[in-house]
């Protein structure tokens, strides 16, 4: 691996990994959280430690498993070996069989998943290390373990907060450090940044549409393939269910004659990009995963029958994926989708929408989310009122838990969440660089 040397923060998140019982690695976009677990899985490998990559989505699994240079990662729910009618099959009486589960995304993992994997977990074989960027959304579930741990400070903790290299660069991790510190970021064109200025709601659909078709940035057109519309909310004029159909007319008109499925108020149509809304084991789609709609009619299910679905197609996959009619309602359109449904996703381009006529849903941390879902570049499409009003409103989305409480009531941390260093761990073989 060639790059730049470890920082401080990152030799002790690799430290923490290689030895905590518990522990948490926290940073945002470009501070080398990925680069931190290559380094110590390596070490980790050379050690025979037998470790579990997992994430709360297939998806982050997916993004997970390249990050770590394709290395096994599996979705929480598989690792805990779940089925849908007996529930979780790793438990206190039938732990996980490893010394070290990581799991990425942290942030997503909701109170209900986060206990599942406590139980399976044996407290005097298996070390448990958490990684996330403790400034995005909560999870969609219930509960916020992740931000409580962060926020309880008793759990060792490394934070990552040092921009490398092309991260300095960047619009994308620039801005979120501004947003982070509660300034507005820079709206000035860059090639990897175009801030569109629509003070009217009522222009904003229709602005999208332009954005999409017409394409943008300083070098020329950006392919509508590579760019991910988001929105904060679904109702509204300036809302996802107002844009999306506006949006698969501009990018996949109706043919005249070709069969459709309709679903609800809308239609998928062939060519259309559809979101699975939920983890399928048989047909290994998982939750977040975009894809394009190849044939809907007739067509063969595994025993050979013949019915009315639908055949998909997902990146990554080597087949299309065959929905029959009782699992298309997993699907939805993906022209535009809400920041949250997007969390432990990356997208090429996205355009972020953050307009003052959704002002009761804007947050920093909503507007960070949306922002961070970019790989290379970000349209904002809104007003200065609302990136203001998205900026000012720091408050995180409220979670009555009592995570913090129980855990000072009960666990003497000092004794329970130590680190125990390694010889191996302490030596260092001279700067480690990627």
């Amino acid at each position: 691996m060639t790059g730049f040397v470890l920082d401080a923060s990152q030799l002790r998140a690799v430290e923490l990994v290689c030895t905590a019982r518990l522990g948490i690695v926290t940073g945002g976009p470009g501070t080398g959280k990925s680069t931190c677990l290559r380094v110590a899985l390596d070490r980790l490998d050379r050690r025979g430690v037998r470790y579990e990559l997992s994430s709360p989505t297939g998806k982050a699994a997916k993004r997970l498993s390249e990050a770590t240079e394709g290395r096994r990662a599996q979705t929480l729910h598989r690792l805990l070996e779940y089925k849908p009618n007996t529930g979780f099959q790793r438990h206190a009486t039938r732990p996980l069989e490893c010394d070290l589960v990581i799991v990425d995304e942290s942030s997503m993992v909701d109170q209900m998943l986060f206990a599942a994997l406590m139980r399976a977990v044996a407290p005097q074989r298996t070390r448990v290390i958490l990684v996330g960027d403790a400034n995005q959304l909560p999870p969609v579930g219930p509960g916020r373990p992740f931000g409580d741990l962060v926020d309880w400070t008793r759990v060792p903790t490394v934070r990552l907060e040092v921009l490398h290299r092309t991260a300095l660069t960047s619009w994308i991790h620039v801005a979120a450090q501004d947003l982070l510190a509660g300034h507005v970021p820079a709206l000035d064109r860059r090639p990897d940044f175009l801030f569109v200025e629509v003070n009217d709601p009522r222009w904003i659909v229709p602005k999208l549409r332009t954005l999409v078709t017409e394409g943008f940035s300083a070098d020329g057109k950006v392919a509508s393939a590579e760019v991910q519309v988001l929105i904060p909310q679904r109702p509204g004029i300036a809302g996802i269910d107002a844009a999306s159909p506006v949006l698969q007319e501009a990018l996949n008109p109706k043919r005249e004659g070709e069969r459709t499925w309709l679903r609800g108020e809308w239609e998928i149509r062939v060519g259309d990009i559809v979101i699975q809304t939920k983890n399928d084991y048989d047909l290994e789609v998982f939750n977040g995963e975009v894809g394009r709609v190849k044939h809907i009619g007739k067509l063969l299910d595994g025993d050979g029958i013949e019915h009315d679905g639908m055949a998909v197609s997902f990146p990554g996959h080597a087949e299309t994926s065959v929905y029959s009619a009782s699992k298309v309602s997993a699907l939805q359109l993906a022209y535009a989708l809400t920041i949250h449904r997007t969390q432990g996703s990356e997208f090429a381009w996205v355009i972020v929408v953050c307009h003052s006529t959704h002002a009761f849903i804007l947050s920093r941390q909503l507007l960070y989310t949306g922002i961070t879902r970019a790989k290379q570049g970000v349209v904002l499409v809104g007003d200065r009122k609302g990136l203001e009003r998205a900026v000012g409103n720091r408050r995180a989305e409220a979670r009555n838990t009592t995570l913090v409480d129980r855990l000072d009531d009960t666990l003497e941390p000092a004794e329970v969440f130590d680190a125990e260093p390694l010889q191996e761990a302490a030596e260092h073989d001279g700067p480690t660089i990627h």
